[in-house]
């Protein structure tokens, strides 16, 4: 996706920080005096935000959005949903010859997450390090900066996605993948489509081979399984950060859908 720009095994990325919280409507956020200080990613989970650039130029970023936004850049940004989720990486980039590497100009909307949740994935490693400063989250920061320019350059990357789904069902299925951790009823996602609960269900299933429930699960263990690879979550910490309030039944589901256990894949990957 970023096609100005020329990498080279001279790129450097260094001091990374990461910003994540929730903040109600109204805050605002100030650079229109001395412009942004580093470069920065800024992924919303869930609300809204809009930003004014210094030609009062807006732009609305939601749900699933990735945001670059440049080293310099001056601009006005306030959250405008009633609330809204939100995680930033900040980072500088740089050549050899210590000479500022620019992705882009301007405030740019680099990428919709899509439903194998790339971004979501590599966000959520971003803030389960954010607040630890020993060497190994410091590599571990840079090491997923580089991670999340990898993603966004890769080709088969694309700001259209999920353009062949159906849709009927299209705004459900939208909800559905923002809100995979709560336990909303499957009427809540038919009326976010404007369709009776038969009707959703039929079509849901016609476009992804399984129930609306069972895929916000698989949803969920793909999640937990993350957090058990790549972080020191226990195995009954991945279940509850992962909306299973049985852990019982998340093992046993874990082991289903991925073959095997929680215990096995911490194991694995050496988590302690």
């Amino acid at each position: 996706m970023i096609e100005n720009v020329r990498f080279t095994d001279d790129l450097h990325i260094f001091d990374i920080s990461v910003i994540s919280g929730i903040r109600a409507r109204g805050r605002t956020i100030d650079f229109t005096r001395c412009g942004r200080r580093n470069n920065g990613f800024l992924f919303v989970w869930d609300g809204e935000e809009t930003f004014f650039d210094e030609q009062r130029k807006k732009i609305v970023v939601s749900n699933g959005d990735l945001v670059f936004l440049p080293k310099g850049k001056k601009y006005r940004m306030e959250y405008t949903a009633p609330s809204t989720t939100f995680v930033v990486v900040n980072f500088d980039l740089c050549d050899k010859n210590n000479k500022d590497i620019i992705l882009f100009e301007d405030i740019v909307l680099v990428a919709k997450d899509d439903v194998t949740r790339r971004i979501a994935k590599i966000m959520t490693n971003f803030e389960l390090c954010s607040t630890s400063k020993t060497v190994e989250t410091i590599l571990r920061k840079k090491e997923l900066t580089y991670r999340l320019l990898a993603t966004i350059y890769a080709p088969s990357f694309s700001l259209v996605t999920r353009s062949e789904l159906n849709e009927q069902i299209s705004e459900g299925v939208h909800l559905l993948e923002q809100t995979y951790l709560e336990n909303l009823p499957i009427t809540q996602y038919a009326e976010a489509s404007h369709v009776s609960v038969n009707t959703f269900r039929s079509a849901f299933r016609k476009e992804f081979g399984t129930s609306p429930l069972k895929y916000r699960n698989r949803l969920r263990i793909e999640r937990a399984k993350e957090l058990l690879s790549e972080s020191g979550f226990t195995v009954a910490e991945a279940a509850y950060a992962s909306g299973f309030e049985n852990i019982g039944y998340f093992c046993r589901y874990y082991r289903q859908i991925t073959g095997e256990s929680p215990g096995e894949t911490k194991r694995k990957n050496h988590v302690k």
